[in-house]
């Protein structure tokens, strides 16, 4: 348990990935120069689509975020309790017919985590893939509009 447990906190501790931080920052600004410079007489709907899937990419990074915090900060604690369980078991300290039953109990929380980070892995590749594809249309957009008005 204590190898796994190291193997998440590896996960966690080289996660090079881009920040969502800065994802954010640059869709944040990127709205604003749209905000700033689109005035349109009617609702153009593709463009308003475009935008609403757009800003879903900062929210879902956002959002995301907290299940990264969640495996930072359940890993220390269930590393502790693995510890405290193996010097109880070593030394034949407490109930002992209940071993099991805390050895599968940390084991549960464990997979929790693992499925906690794995969710958190997946959800981001996937919106940085969306963000990839989507970032450099609504940027070209943006500074179409913000060219337009100083002509």
């Amino acid at each position: 348990m204590e190898n796994e447990l190291d193997s998440l906190e590896n996960i966690i501790s080289n996660d090079n990935r881009r920040s969502g931080e800065n994802i954010s920052m640059k869709i944040d600004n990127t709205i604003l120069k749209v905000k700033n410079n689109y005035l349109p007489d009617t609702i153009d709907y593709a463009v308003a689509e475009m935008m609403n899937d757009y800003k879903e990419i900062m929210k879902a990074l956002q959002s995301n975020s907290g299940n990264l915090a969640k495996a930072k900060q359940s890993i220390p604690e269930v590393k502790q309790k693995v510890d405290d369980l193996e010097h109880d078991i070593k030394n034949g300290v407490g109930e002992r017919e209940r071993y099991q039953e805390y050895i599968d109990f940390e084991k549960k929380k464990i997979d929790d985590i693992k499925n906690v980070l794995k969710y958190y892995v997946e959800t981001n590749e996937t919106f940085y893939k969306r963000y990839d594809s989507l970032h450099p249309i609504v940027s070209n957009f943006a500074d179409s509009l913000l060219n337009a008005k100083k002509d």
